[in-house]
């Protein structure tokens, strides 16, 4: 029998072409286990894994839990990654009792060589102090009649009678806007044991009567949203107009967001007339403000990392006006490093300087990115692990910020360097270093003029600060050169 051999040379020309245009989509998962640790029982802790494509083709994941995996979750539960991108997972872990809770999330996917795989969880349900929230009283009846613009008070006491703190997360206010209150408690802290007053005004608009509710959310576990009733003349069945509003759901400090009103509406068909928008929380140090607005549009300049809060009330042809329509937002930096600073005078030019190296010098370019020096070569072909000054500020309070997206492996410290007074003298400057968009520290330190601030250096890839905390007199240099 005779057999026909293709050439050598063929065979290994089309093997190779086979091998070198096969794209397929290859999983990776980081960290590889995770443990809760002891979490209070009905409390909620969450986690965070992330998920990597570093193949070359599209990649389908689908998640489960095995045996004993009821008190867990995992969002989102399916999802697709294009080659090169990464998906961040909330694993959330709520023990119901004081057990421990052994299971594993069950990764399946396309990845031809790793196709499903589990990764092994565990969480144990424990004792610890815990809030318990009262409302007292949950219904303000402001009576009738209270005349139209006048004002009338009332009040209601929160209260927290567990034995752990109680934080209210958020509030929500629904119904007629002729309720109002001076001061909102969300995101506040209540100790056990203790008390607040909540002051409400009414001020109606007519003599129609009006009704409302005012909605607190908490870290109670076993009454985590509680409501308290509004009524003024008699409350009224009207239905007011309501203040919606559509915007991003995450934002990379600093950036400038645009908010949309228009879906706001009136149940009685009534034409809106008038948006009023307003910035109504920000974080410490935040110079963040409304830049622009326009109707039922507006935008909103968030600067630093933080939670903000944009309001919206509308008004209608009548001069009813909305309850306000709450936008919040965390602003998370995606940077693996991003500095922040800022001070409490008004004059004062502070500037943030971040080096290169342990044994670099301020003002030496290009081993100090500052406001003389905003975006450096730190020495890669890629951009991505050059510094970046995104703000800098030059007469009062700040922000300055500096930001590396993927660092290469070393010792970034981090300076402040008080550049000069304008009549303030003393200053506190404050300093919060984010690694991986999570808030690593906030530091501080009164200063005086042309002192420099040794504040700390970020060890990469420990993805770890390092704090000094120490002044000097005087920087050497007030240029870069």
């Amino acid at each position: 029998m005779l057999w026909a051999l293709a050439p050598l040379g063929t065979l290994l020309a089309c093997n190779g072409d086979q091998n070198f245009n096969q794209l397929v989509p290859e999983i990776t998962v980081s960290p590889g286990s995770v443990d809760f640790g002891e979490v209070v029982v009905d409390y909620t802790e969450t986690a965070h894994l992330e998920v990597i494509n570093t193949g070359r083709a599209p990649l389908n994941v689908e998640l489960s839990f095995g045996e004993g995996g009821e008190p867990y979750r995992v969002e989102p539960g399916a999802f697709e990654l294009a080659a090169g991108d990464r998906q961040e997972l909330e694993l959330l872990f709520s023990p119901p009792t004081y057990l421990e809770y052994p299971t594993a999330l069950v990764f399946q996917s396309d990845d031809p060589d790793n196709p499903s795989f589990s990764l092994p969880v565990t969480g144990l349900g424990g004792d610890g102090p815990t809030p318990d929230i009262r409302l007292d009283p949950a219904t303000l009846d402001f009576g009738s009649p209270v005349a139209i613009g006048d004002t009338q008070t009332l009040w209601f006491n929160i209260s927290n009678v567990g034995d752990g703190d109680l934080h209210i997360t958020d509030t929500q206010q629904t119904g007629s806007g002729s309720f109002t209150l001076p001061q909102d408690p969300s995101w506040s802290t209540l100790a056990a044991g203790s008390t607040t007053t909540v002051v409400v005004l009414y001020t109606p608009a007519s003599l129609d009567g009006d009704h409302g509710s005012f909605v607190l959310d908490s870290d109670d576990p076993d009454a985590p949203q509680v409501t308290v009733q509004l009524l003024g003349n008699g409350g009224g069945d009207f239905e007011y107009p309501v203040a919606l509003i559509d915007g991003p759901s995450s934002v990379d400090p600093p950036d400038t967001v645009s908010l949309d009103g228009s879906g706001s509406y009136d149940p009685g068909g009534f034409e809106l007339v008038d948006y009023e928008w307003t910035l109504s929380q920000r974080p410490d140090g935040s110079a963040g403000e409304l830049v622009a607005t326009a109707g039922d549009s507006t935008e909103a300049f968030f600067d630093i990392a933080g939670r903000y809060e944009v309001q919206l009330v509308v008004e209608n042809e009548l001069g009813v006006r909305s309850a306000p329509g709450k936008y919040s937002v965390d602003a998370i930096p995606q940077d693996a490093i991003h500095i922040e600073m800022f001070w409490d005078t008004s004059a004062a030019d502070l500037d943030l300087h971040l080096l290169s190296s342990t044994s670099a010098e301020l003002f030496d370019r290009p081993d100090d990115a500052c406001y003389c020096n905003t975006n450096p070569d730190w020495g890669t072909s890629d951009s991505v692990d050059d510094p970046r000054l995104d703000l800098d500020d030059i007469y009062g309070h700040g922000p300055e910020n500096i930001n590396i997206e993927a660092p290469v492996d070393g010792e970034y410290p981090i300076r402040v360097h008080y550049f000069d007074d304008n009549g303030d003298g003393e200053v506190t400057s404050t300093v919060r270093v984010y690694l991986d968009g999570v808030l690593e520290e906030e530091l501080s330190r009164v200063l005086e003029r042309n002192e420099v601030w040794s504040a700390g250096r970020v060890r990469w890839p420990d993805a770890l600060l390092v704090e000094e905390d120490t002044l000097a007199d005087n920087p050497g240099a007030r240029d870069c050169y």
